[in-house]
């Protein structure tokens, strides 16, 4: 079971419903279906709430400097990277598709990349969830920074309410049984 749930995005109200930020809807819907209250950290550049099995936090940082933020709850919280995971955007899914792993390279995700940097290690569950294809002759960051096109939320909804269920099955029956059942 994991005890720090990481929810990605970039902060701010013109980052909201932007592809990079689907880390934090999956986020927001686990904990609107636990009822749970949002609140700023005080040592720290996060909101988080908590439940009895997890800390949820959403860090105050942009996507690219996620690590630090990570790390300072690992120190402050005496946890070991095996206890965090990061839930993140994926270009390389389609839209609609999960892949849960316990550990796993960042494949080229920026905020991946910078919490395997600032901890040490690329050991930590990650939950990533599809918003490709990148379409041909479309800048990455101009593709990750878009909101859906009207089209996409339906799949963008039930891929949330899928990765949400993805987690709380991690939590109840582990990570092997979650990924055998909700993978791409």
């Amino acid at each position: 079971m994991f005890s720090l749930i990481f929810g990605l995005g970039n902060p701010g109200p013109e980052y909201g419903g932007t592809r990079h930020n689907v880390g934090r809807m999956v986020l927001e819907t686990v904990a609107r279906r636990q009822k749970l209250s949002w609140r700023p950290e005080r040592w720290g550049p996060a909101y988080v709430a908590e439940s009895k099995q997890a800390l949820f936090i959403f860090p105050l940082s942009y996507m690219n400097e996620s690590g630090m933020v990570v790390r300072k709850f690992l120190q402050r919280l005496r946890k070991k990277p095996e206890d965090i995971l990061v839930i993140v955007d994926d270009i390389a899914l389609p839209l609609d598709k999960l892949r849960l792993r316990p550990e796993g390279s960042p494949g080229g995700h920026r905020g991946l990349l910078s919490i395997a940097s600032a901890i040490g290690t690329d050991a930590f569950g990650r939950l990533r969830c599809g918003i490709g294809p990148l379409p041909r002759g479309v800048a990455l960051a101009d593709f990750v920074l878009a909101r859906f096109r009207d089209d996409e939320l339906p799949a963008l909804k039930a891929m949330i309410e899928r990765a949400a269920d993805a987690f709380e099955c991690c939590q109840e029956f582990g990570i092997a049984v979650a990924m055998n059942r909700f993978n791409a």
